[in-house]
């Protein structure tokens, strides 16, 4: 049922959100696509000093797509962890991990500076 409630998929982003040790800038914010049932479903993001998370649910296929979008290290069990606690046992189809930001040196300004120059 969490699945189809935007109100806990908010929620849901809250909990995941503070539960990786990140903070929210705005959000959550949710919307539903009413278009047709195919793809009835529920959107939701939050945007984060750090970055962003993002969730689509589809109610009628029993499935989600989630989003979390970061250049701080955060723990992918946590998630994981966050996310049965909110939808229930599932089985995860795909999962990809990038490592981003790792490039920068501590003084981000510095980089700042040197990525401007690049570009």
């Amino acid at each position: 049922s969490a699945l189809d409630d935007p109100e806990q998929i908010g929620s849901f982003l809250s909990r995941m959100v503070a539960g990786i040790g990140m903070r929210i800038l705005d959000g959550p914010h949710t919307k539903t696509e009413l278009v047709d049932d195919a793809r009835y479903g529920h959107s939701g993001v939050v945007l984060l000093y750090e970055s962003h998370a993002a969730i689509h649910t589809y109610p009628a296929r029993r499935s989600l797509f989630l989003d979390v979008f970061s250049c701080k290290l955060f723990d992918v069990r946590s998630v994981v962890e966050i996310s049965h606690e909110t939808f229930g046992d599932f089985n995860i189809a795909e999962s990809t991990v990038l490592d981003r930001g790792h490039h920068w040196a501590s003084d981000a300004e510095i980089e700042l500076g040197r990525w401007l120059e690049s570009r």
